[in-house]
């Protein structure tokens, strides 16, 4: 028994739980699922790489007028390709699935660590790992997010040295100097926000000198200290810098100016994409405040919304007692936990994916909410409340656990019990924004297909899944507009499909024959096509063959009642026959299935233009600009109406 005693202690099972992640990440990376964010910037990285390797020739990697790529770091990103290009690696993919394990690895020795620094505790640098592991919207990103799960390790670790770099203070030892510069330059290599921990480490030193006024005093007077100080300094700032932007074309064109740049682009990013929250389809520049704040209420597992219950009750209680260095620090881990979520919220960030872009923040909650457990297992109080509130907080982990174990690769899709669960975020809320669910519909229809040769269409830019099939081409469509694409299979993923649709099974196409569940909410649809009439009728259309494409098409609709984009076709054929009252009936049966769908009112507008009714069509515009208000297609018309009303 003293054996075991002596083999598990706090230091060894931290140990042991950080082996048992690797080995678990280890085995689940070559199952992970491509998400479409790799399918954006992995390309971009190869070009970045190619930028090194023709000695800045190639500069394909600074023109990036729609997406903005050239504004981020992505070190890690960039080091995939690098490795795949330098070893001849066919499998990229997997390549960066082993990398985002790695940096979750990391992610999770630092969160332990930043446990232990501010607790003492190895248990609590033990359970943290484990709670990261059974956080969903953390794990469930690990392997093919490289750009928010290494941002968020860096930032962890930036934090725990700081912290190291305070306790120390101002007799810091080198190694504690050299881990914060690295840890900043890493951080700011994937993300340009990394910036924020030289300011974290400023305001620390400020509130520390000021605690304590004689250190001031003892620097400046001490010589050596002084210049050992400066140097450290002078260290950390060229290092945390310069090194982060030694993989970055972009900022190495201009050090100074192109990182502040970019730094303002991340801060209000101006590429606006539909969200669905809260029931409503809304563009991210204009989501309400609460957005952030909602979104982690709901995605963040019981146990840890438990956790925080008790720091914070700690916390305030703590409040009543004289300042110590271990409420200090304390502070200073809630700050950087609360900053980054109150500034954007302050500076009207534009954010989307729920709270993908600020999912560095949750470590440090993890952190804090185990730190109140530990806290609260140390209580002296009855062991009748004690046992069970700790008990509690363990118990709360099989909630996630189960959904992890019956989900994954699609598991980063977690909605707390709390508010309603999976079940009520189906069609409320942003749900499989990555398109994990593609991986085990793929996977099906693959084998379905056998060596037939096919053409096979998604909603999604993830081509990958076909690129060594031969057999297969890959063709992209919007779920509506499927009728306007030439396809023999089609995957369409149930995200980004309109509310109304979803909460009205108006959505459902006669072409269904099978569906893939997520939690009992449909996730992804596979189509087969047994007949092309219906893109048939919308080519006879093109080619202005109106008669024959209303025969076909109207047949088509026997069979696929709910394919508004067939009606908007026929309203279309009925406008430029100036058939106006067959074109109403189309529009309300159209509107019958989806009542907000853009191209009905745009249609229905220059009808009214085409009649001369410009007041009308002006009203018409109107109604679908509340709709949509960056309906691009709108945009010529509207001009043409307030020319002729001199608006």
């Amino acid at each position: 028994m003293n054996k075991l005693t002596d083999i598990l202690t706090a230091r060894n099972v931290f140990r042991i739980s950080l082996f048992v992640a690797a080995v678990i990440l280890l085995l689940l990376a070559p199952k992970a699922a491509v998400n479409v964010d790799e399918m954006l910037h992995y390309p971009h990285a190869k070009r970045v790489v190619n930028w090194y390797f023709t000695g800045g020739e190639d500069v394909s990697c600074l023109n990036t007028p729609v997406h903005n790529l050239k504004y981020y770091g992505q070190s890690v990103d960039n080091l995939t390709a690098l490795i795949n290009r330098v070893f001849s690696i066919e499998n990229e993919f997997l390549t960066r699935h082993f990398t985002g394990a790695v940096f979750f690895f990391l992610l999770l020795l630092f969160a332990g660590l930043l446990g232990k620094e501010l607790t003492g505790s190895y248990w609590v640098a033990a359970t943290v790992v484990l709670s990261l592991m059974l956080t969903p919207r953390l794990f469930g990103q690990a392997f093919g997010n490289l750009k928010d799960i290494p941002f968020a390790a860096g930032y962890v670790a930036g934090i725990c040295f700081i912290i190291k770099y305070l306790k120390q203070f101002p007799k810091v030892n080198w190694k504690t100097v050299i881990g914060l510069g690295l840890a900043i330059a890493f951080t700011c290599s994937v993300r340009i926000g990394g910036l924020i921990l030289f300011a974290y480490l400023a305001l620390g030193i400020v509130v520390l000198i000021l605690s304590k006024p004689f250190l001031l005093k003892y620097i400046v007077s001490t010589k050596s200290c002084f210049v050992r100080l400066m140097g450290q300094w002078l260290v950390i700032v060229l290092a945390g810098y310069f090194l982060g932007l030694l993989f970055w074309p972009y900022a190495l064109h201009d050090v100074v100016r192109h990182p502040l740049e970019s730094l303002s682009v991340m801060e209000h990013y101006k590429i606006s994409i539909k969200q669905l929250f809260e029931g409503e389809v809304i563009w991210s520049s204009s989501l309400p405040w609460h957005y952030l704040i909602k979104w982690i209420l709901i995605a963040t597992p019981e146990f840890v919304l438990l956790g925080i219950l008790y720091f914070g009750a700690f916390l305030t209680y703590k409040f009543s007692k004289p300042l110590s260095e271990q409420l200090s620090i304390e502070l200073f881990v809630f700050f950087t936990l609360l900053f980054p979520v109150v500034y954007v919220i302050v500076i009207g960030a534009n954010l989307y994916s729920g709270m993908r872009q600020m999912l560095f923040v949750i470590p440090v909650m993890v952190v804090l909410a185990v730190t109140g457990l530990f806290q609260f297992a140390k209580l002296g109080i009855s062991k009748k409340v004690k046992i069970p509130a700790v008990a509690l907080f363990f118990l709360l982990m099989i909630l996630p656990f189960q959904h992890q174990a019956k989900t994954f690769p699609a598991d980063y899709i977690y909605f707390n019990a709390i508010s309603g669960g999976n079940k009520a975020a189906w069609s409320n809320y942003e749900y499989d924004y990555y398109f994990h669910g593609m991986k085990e519909a793929t996977d099906y229809l693959i084998a379905e297909i056998g060596d037939k040769e096919a053409i096979v269409a998604m909603n999604c830019q993830l081509p990958n899944y076909f690129e060594k099939l031969a057999n297969i081409d890959f063709q992209y469509t919007r779920y509506l507009e499927r009728s306007s694409v030439d396809w023999d299979y089609a995957l369409f993923g149930v995200n980004y499909i309109h509310p109304y649709l979803l909460k009205n099974d108006r959505w459902q196409s006669c072409r269904i024959v099978k569906t893939f569940y997520h939690k009992g909410n449909p996730l992804v649809v596979l189509l087969e096509r047994q007949s092309k009439d219906d893109f048939k009728g919308i080519d006879l259309l093109k080619h202005r063959h109106w008669d024959e494409a209303e025969v076909v098409l109207k047949k088509e609709l026997e069979t696929d009642p709910n394919n508004v984009w067939l009606f908007v076709n026929l309203a279309n054929l009925k406008l430029a026959q100036r058939k106006y009252a067959e074109l109403d009936e189309l529009l309300a049966d159209g509107r019958a299935i989806h009542p907000y769908y853009e191209p009905l009112y745009l249609i229905e507008a220059q009808k009214f233009f085409d009649q001369g009714k410009f007041d009308e069509s002006f009203a018409v515009l109107n109604e679908l600009i509340e709709v949509n208000p960056r309906y691009k297609n709108a945009a010529a018309l509207l001009k043409k109406v307030k020319e002729k009303l001199n608006k």
